[in-house]
């Protein structure tokens, strides 16, 4: 029993002593075990990550590199053990001298290592990859430093990236480039114009708008594809011809705006664009055919400091016009002369829409005399603008300024009512025969409301549609017959529905016979500027005469406009003409004279001679 007690007193007391050396020996080992764990989660994920993973000495001499490191760059292990990757790493043109890698090392105090860093690297093979590589330095028991690069290939992203960026670089281009030509469109011209504008300063900015002449004849006659041709000729005469700071842009289907940095004066943009005029209308080779374009030029400078774009733009685009009015194929300047009268036909412009808005027009009539009977068979509708202070301005000058303005339809839809207004007085009066003329310009034919409104003014007015005549100009764009809204169609139409159509100003269109051919016309009016000269010049009568006989042989009637005397009546009645007009007979008359002046001529009318 005693030696039983003995170890268990030794047992107790080498528990007290050797038990916690016991404990603390096992803690010890799963601390070791736990790390030994941790070492093989390290070694796995390095090994199996797909970024690239090295470590390096601070002269950048590779201690360890893991297999996605290896892999990227195309080598074994054993080939970049100990070496720089700036050995082998980059392209060719961007590898360091053998002396600048020897001296190379790695200063964990520079802040630029902390930073990420995109580089281009290449493999083996010499493909080319991309490596965003950041760095960071560990530092060891011993004191040893090291650099621990990560380098992920990010090829397809930077890749893609590319490819975005080419993607939005081409719609950027597509969204300011006009596709057929190569140059800026209207977009880009508006964004660099007021940029250059505000730029300026007291510096003036000159402006070209560029038109191609008879530009619809070219796609007409040789199609489509040559009208292109001519564009991208155009274009590209003025866009060798400008210097590189200025822009040439497409604002519409053959115009063309540049803008001039640098000049001074109208007359070096003048040169510019006479020089542009001369090369542009020079012939040139076309699919085995030679075609060749001209082109008309506004020119115009701004003011220092109170010229907008817009502005700039409008000055240019009447100089424009005046250079086609002009006869085209030439530069128009927009200076100081144009731009008072410019100011002028503002103010005429402003004017004329309140009179027009106002109904506030003159309306005259001119009367038509048979010449057989001598009686006046009718009157032909004028209007006329009598101004508050610059008297009456006729219609030669204000009837284009209203087409410009868009007016005409409106203005041509107050003439129709003024004629059915008098043809319903003169019906009143006594004078029920009395035919009525007014003019249709293309703008009134097209108008959405005159079939309706002449129909209603001819049936409310208790009307016979024989005596009412609408007179369409001879150079009007009739276009095809068989095209219900063709102007040749509508007054086809109106013919068919008992209203008299004269071609009016007849004989100084480009088409007058065949539009005899071609359109159902009761009537043509052979323009004055004919008739003047028939005692005078041959040409001219023996004209008249053809067409007076083949007025008659057709069946319709002819009038002759401008007749101021006898003899040319006399001279017309022997051609076969029954009809004139002109101041021979009376000048034309206002509203409240008309009744006067027709009863006082039928009270004193003497038949004309057989």
């Amino acid at each position: 029993m005693s030696y039983i007690l003995i170890i268990g007193v030794v047992l107790v007391v080498v528990t007290a002593f050797v038990g916690p050396l016991v404990l603390d020996l096992m803690k010890e080992n799963n601390q070791l075990r736990q790390q030994s764990d941790q070492a093989d989660y390290f070694r796995t994920a390095c090994k199996n990550s797909s970024n690239g993973l090295v470590i390096q000495d601070m002269q950048a001499r590779i201690l360890w590199a893991n297999p996605a490191y290896i892999q990227s760059h195309g080598l074994s292990l054993d080939d970049i053990i100990g070496r720089n990757p700036l050995e082998y790493a980059l392209p060719k043109d961007q590898t360091p001298s053998e002396q600048d890698i020897k001296n190379f090392r790695f200063d964990p105090d520079d802040p630029a290592w902390a930073r990420l860093e995109l580089a281009k690297n290449v493999r083996a093979d010499r493909t080319e990859f991309w490596n965003p590589i950041s760095v960071s330095f560990r530092t060891e028991e011993e004191g040893r430093q090291n650099a621990i690069l990560v380098c992920p290939d990010v090829t397809q992203y930077v890749n893609q990236q590319e490819q975005l960026r080419d993607v939005s670089t081409r719609l950027e281009y597509e969204a300011t480039h006009n596709a057929l030509t190569g140059v800026p469109n209207r977009a880009a011209f508006m964004s660099f114009i007021d940029k250059a504008l505000n730029q300026a300063g007291p510096n003036p900015v000159g402006l070209l708008h560029i038109d191609l002449d008879n530009f619809k004849n070219m796609n007409d006659t040789h199609g489509h594809s040559a009208g292109d041709a001519v564009l991208v000729h155009a274009a590209g005469v003025v866009r060798d011809t400008i210097k590189r700071s200025d822009l040439v842009a497409r604002v519409g289907g053959d115009e063309f705006v540049v803008v001039c940095l640098g000049m001074t004066t109208l007359n070096e943009l003048a040169h510019l664009a006479n020089e542009m005029i001369e090369l542009i209308s020079e012939p040139f080779e076309w699919n085995n055919r030679t075609l060749q374009g001209g082109t008309s030029i506004g020119a115009v400078m701004s003011q220092s400091g109170s010229t907008d774009a817009d502005e700039l733009l409008v000055n240019a685009d009447l100089a424009l016009y005046e250079a086609e009015r002009d006869g085209r194929n030439q530069v128009a300047l927009y200076d100081n002369a144009m731009h008072d009268h410019h100011g002028y036909l503002m103010r005429r412009s402003a004017n004329l829409i309140d009179i027009v808005d106002t109904d506030e027009l003159s309306y005259y009539f001119q009367s038509t005399m048979d010449l057989l009977s001598g009686d006046v068979l009718g009157f032909a509708t004028l209007v006329r603008w009598e101004h508050t202070t610059d008297g009456v301005i006729p219609p030669n000058h204000f009837l284009p300024l209203a087409k410009d303005l868009g007016l005409l339809g409106t203005l041509d839809l107050s003439s129709m009512a003024a004629a059915l207004k008098e043809k319903r007085r003169l019906s009143l009066a006594g004078f029920p025969d009395i035919n009525i003329a007014f003019n249709a310009f293309p703008e009134l034919l097209a108008h959405p409301e005159f079939i309706n409104r002449l129909i209603w003014g001819v049936e409310a007015g208790g009307i016979n549609r024989g005596d009412i005549t609408i007179e369409v100009l001879e150079t009007t764009d009739f276009d095809n017959i068989n095209e219900t809204k063709s102007n040749a169609a509508i007054i086809s139409d109106l013919c068919a529905a008992g209203f008299q159509g004269h071609l009016d100003d007849f004989g100084v269109g480009f088409a007058g016979l065949s539009h005899l051919a071609t359109l159902d016309v009761t009537g043509v009016k052979v323009d004055r500027s004919l008739i003047k000269e028939i005692r005078t010049d041959e040409t001219s009568e023996k004209i008249v005469r053809k067409i007076i006989e083949l007025s008659n042989d057709l069946g319709i009637c002819v009038i002759s406009e401008g007749v101021e005397d006898q003899k040319t009546a006399d001279a017309l009645q022997n051609m076969g003409c029954k009809m004139i007009q002109g101041y021979w007979l009376s000048r034309p008359l206002a509203h409240d004279d008309l009744v006067e002046w027709l009863t006082a001529y039928r009270q004193s009318q003497q038949p004309r001679r057989a």
